[in-house]
């Protein structure tokens, strides 16, 4: 359960300013005037940090706004309190949990060191944060911000860090012929976009520069900053100067649809609103009562669509035409994306190719082709303790063929995509790193490997294990027995991600001790980092080229799988 809607700082901010009342701005507030109104934080004489928290970036998407595009505020709001997160938009999922939802939800959240004036021109990491499209939130104590911060001072690149919201499932990605062409599709990704805009309108009041925002994010974060790149054709807006895909890229992890394939979906929504016989259906929708739509929305899998406007074309070939913002990219995977999804109980080829039958649009021949490609010993990354059989340490459960189906599912949904965006970036002169994280969470076993989600601890720095609960050991996937380990490889990583948020480089001012990134190279010389604390071999440089046939053929069929 995520206790409270409060990061863990403002917390204890709270303690030393009192409680603060709805309305009521404390005298010791930090205050930023910006284009809307005034801005009332709150100092916290612990980190030594001012927040700006449920900032509106947009008017509340109600009414006659839902399930359109997010409107600019234009009118003075006078004094903003922004002394706690806002709430969570709707959503459907365990990143919910213990957080207040509504419909009105459109707010962002800043953390910077305290005082910096407003010439300080600091650089601006901005979070984009993940859930399948259809959970999560700013306000996620996993995504608190002042650990980065904080760390960015020691370092001596202080940064200003960023959260928000943008509407999910149905709310943000309502498809179907009835929304076809009306500009009203992709609403989530248009949240993010103007929250960009916001931020490139409104940083320099709070000390940060418009012209040094890094955005990133992981997962469906990942995946949102990599369409950001290729939105509108690729027409750069100026919003950002760098980009970070964690287990994300422009390439989707599954095939990208058009708004007609969510018409069973629409229909569906239509009937239990009384909305079918409507003269306009969408108008319908919109009238609604919130709780009907919530009925629904949670069997519901919304995702973002081809529109023709947002998003033109698909990933791979956005990238191939050179239709992105180019700028310096970091882009990564964990080691074992694929233990996280769908992988158990495979036992043999059919299971396998079952799966891949529903979660894909390959046709049965191909799957049967790619089978070849990945054997039943197919090589899991190096280094790691087992083949493409389970290792007989796993439950009985997961099958047989659990790591090869693992290895398989991986690289369809996220490693393949991840080289294949490394490789054309580089060869289009494009400054590109690339990660792969390997470092087992505490208390997961060893079978499972570095899953989906795991390297996001160590890029927050959160060593409290903040807003986790299980499956780890004490909710804190940075505690226990290998404590130690945990946190010099998060003040590695969390470090090499403010260096390039500061300088677009992971490499400037790194100790003597660090292992140095290189940039992905061409050819043979693709290589990478591999992030892994010391008692399982450490970082480490490797060439990226295991799994090579089986990926190879993933990316030159990207246009059959529609990616």
């Amino acid at each position: 359960m995520k206790s409270s809607v409060l990061s863990f700082a403002a917390s204890l901010a709270l303690q030393f300013i009192g409680t603060v009342q709805a309305g009521v701005i404390m005298p010791s507030s930090p205050t930023v005037s910006i284009k809307n109104g005034t801005v009332h934080g709150i100092k916290d004489q612990v980190w030594n940090q001012d927040y700006f928290l449920g900032i509106p970036y947009a008017r509340p998407p109600v009414g006659p706004l839902r399930f359109r595009p997010p409107q600019y505020i234009n009118t003075k709001l006078g004094n903003i309190n922004a002394k706690q997160y806002g709430v969570h938009c709707f959503g459907y999922g365990a990143d919910q949990d213990g957080f207040t939802q509504d419909e009105d939800c459109l707010t962002i959240n800043i953390v910077r060191p305290a005082g910096t004036p407003s010439h300080a021109k600091l650089p601006v990491a901005l979070w984009i944060h993940g859930g399948g499209f259809r959970e999560g939130g700013g306000p996620d104590l996993r995504y608190n911000m002042s650990f980065m911060v904080d760390q960015s001072k020691k370092i001596g690149s202080p940064i200003i860090g960023i959260t928000f919201n943008y509407r999910l499932s149905g709310w943000g990605f309502l498809s179907g012929s009835e929304v076809e062409g009306t500009q009203n599709l992709n609403a989530g990704l248009k949240d993010q976009r103007l929250a960009m805009h916001w931020v490139k309108e409104n940083i320099k009041a709070f000390g940060g520069d418009p012209n040094k925002v890094t955005i990133f994010g992981e997962s469906a974060g990942g995946a949102s900053v990599g369409m950001q790149q290729i939105a509108f054709n690729g027409r750069d807006d100026g919003l950002f100067r760098g980009a970070i895909q964690q287990s994300g890229s422009p390439i989707y992890w599954g095939p990208m649809n058009s708004p007609k394939d969510f018409q069973a979906e629409f229909n569906a929504l239509a009937v239990a609103a009384g909305c079918t016989d409507a003269p306009s259906p969408l108008n319908c929708l919109r009238d609604a009562p919130a709780a009907v739509l919530n009925t629904i929305f949670p069997d519901q899998w919304w995702q973002p669509v081809l529109d023709g406007q947002f998003l033109t074309e698909y990933g791979s070939q956005a990238l191939k035409n050179g239709r992105y913002v180019k700028v310096p990219t970091i882009v990564g995977t964990t080691s074992d994306e694929g233990g996280s999804f769908g992988t158990i109980g495979a036992h043999h080829d059919g299971h396998i190719a079952a799966h891949f039958a529903t979660a894909s649009s390959w046709s049965s021949a191909t799957i049967q082709e790619l089978l070849t490609l990945y054997p039943a010993d197919v090589s899991i990354p190096p280094a790691e303790n087992f083949t493409g059989q389970d290792d007989g340490t796993s439950l009985p459960e997961n099958g047989a063929a659990y790591h090869r189906a693992a290895a398989f599912v991986g690289d369809y949904m996220f490693i393949a995509n991840r080289r294949h965006t490394a490789e054309i970036l580089t060869s289009q002169n494009v400054p590109v790193w690339s990660f792969r994280f390997r470092a087992v969470p505490n208390g997961l076993p060893a079978y499972s490997g570095a899953g989906h989600f795991a390297e996001v601890g160590f890029v927050f720095h959160n060593l409290n294990g903040d807003g986790y609960d299980g499956p780890y050991d004490n909710g804190n996937p940075l505690g226990g027995p290998k404590e130690a380990e945990y946190a010099g490889l998060a003040d590695f990583v969390c470090r090499s991600w403010i260096r390039f948020i500061a300088h677009r480089d992971p490499r400037v001012g790194t100790s003597s001790s660090d292992v140095k990134w290189v940039p992905y190279g061409h050819g043979a010389g693709k290589r990478q980092i591999v992030f892994d604390i010391i008692s399982t071999g450490g970082s480490y440089i490797e060439t990226d080229d295991y799994r090579k046939e089986g990926i190879a053929f993933m990316n030159e069929h990207a246009l059959q799988t529609h990616r």
